[in-house]
């Protein structure tokens, strides 16, 4: 929760602030932050006429949406440097291509803009049929926000110490096991896929209504693990309800040092992050994109700002936007395969 008090006393502090009285070309308008994502964490799961033990433990714990803080974060290194307003708006749906695809058929000048994750970038225009934009084609990265690893949770009371242990007991048991993730085509289903096709088990994937809603359902004993964000998992841990077993990142956590990577244990092409970043609509003249890189960069590499988002398991981008855009690149073509596989027959994406 500092992390959310730091934040929001960083936007207090916007209100008040007096922008250089130089004239600059742009903004020229009210700047307009797409979210293309609901409201989630607490205040989804307090909002329910009846909580059990464990759901009110889950809620009391949950952090703030990861993309909340990070739009805010856009919209506090915009604001800092205009008069004109810069604008939270929130367009969920559609499995994320509602607010996208905003954006995408937005004009090319950089007034509005999409807060988005490798999931709607990368994951869901191959895992979803019918998606009405081209991420490639359409958008333009601007600047990258952070990059998180995932980790397996595995349920209380499991025979399992180790991935060793899991995979060893899942292969006793093809397609009898489920696992979670906090949707399908979500950064956590892919690291599913990816551990599935690594380990060579037959699971069974348990789409939940966000990260939340997954680890109540793995608390609760509706699926034997899971894959969690990091911000969320360490949100939640030590528990009595479950335990980690690895990370997905190439390295291990500093926050989890005594967990390690699947490659440790020997389970190789389950490297995978989650990443935001902000995007804008292709065609977006340099110099705008230059402009609000810049202010984006300086805000994310504050001291007081990477020191509260590594505290919440966000790692800090640090790349150019071109190796960003090469490693964007590279993710749809090594996950593409995997996602097309993964994919139903026939599945379109929801409208809620």
């Amino acid at each position: 929760m500092i992390l959310v008090v730091f934040l929001f006393s960083g936007l207090i502090a916007a209100a008040s602030f007096q922008p250089s009285a130089v004239a600059q070309p742009f903004p020229s308008k009210p700047v307009r932050i797409v979210l293309p994502y609901p409201v989630s964490g607490p205040s989804d799961i307090r909002g329910a006429p009846r909580l059990s033990r464990t759901d009110r433990v889950i809620a009391r714990n949950a952090p703030p949406s990861i993309s909340d803080v990070l739009a805010q974060i856009a919209i506090y290194s915009i604001q800092t440097e205009t008069a004109q307003p810069v604008v939270l708006d929130r367009l969920p749906g559609a499995t994320t291509a509602r607010g996208t695809g905003a954006v995408a058929r937005a004009p090319a000048d950089g007034h509005t803009l999409l807060v988005a994750s490798n999931g709607t970038i990368v994951i869901n225009p191959e895992y979803f049929s019918g998606t009405d934009y081209d991420a490639a084609r359409e958008l333009i990265p601007v600047a990258p926000l952070v990059t998180m690893p995932f980790v397996l949770l595995a349920r209380t009371g499991m025979p399992a110490s180790s991935t060793g242990d899991l995979v060893a007991w899942l292969r006793r048991r093809p397609g009898e096991v489920n696992y979670g993730s906090s949707g399908e085509g979500s950064t956590g289903n892919l690291v599913g896929e990816l551990f599935r096709r690594s380990a060579r088990v037959n699971i069974v994937h348990v789409s939940f209504d966000g990260g939340v809603a997954a680890l109540n359902g793995l608390a609760q004993g509706q699926v034997s693990f899971a894959f969690a964000a990091a911000p969320l998992a360490l949100a939640h841990l030590p528990n009595t309800y479950f335990r980690p077993l690895a990370v997905s990142g190439a390295k291990r956590m500093e926050r989890l040092p005594d967990v390690g990577t699947f490659s440790e244990a020997g389970w190789h092409g389950v490297e995978a992050e989650g990443w935001y970043a902000v995007f804008a609509r292709r065609g977006t003249p340099p110099v705008v994109l230059a402009w609000l890189a810049e202010r984006i960069a300086s805000t994310i590499n504050e001291p007081a700002t990477r020191a509260r988002l590594l505290a919440a398991g966000l790692e800090p981008a640090t790349q150019s936007n071109d190796r960003f855009a090469a490693r964007i690149r590279g993710e749809q073509e090594q996950w593409a395969p995997v996602l097309r596989e993964s994919r139903l027959p026939g599945k379109v994406r929801s409208e809620g």
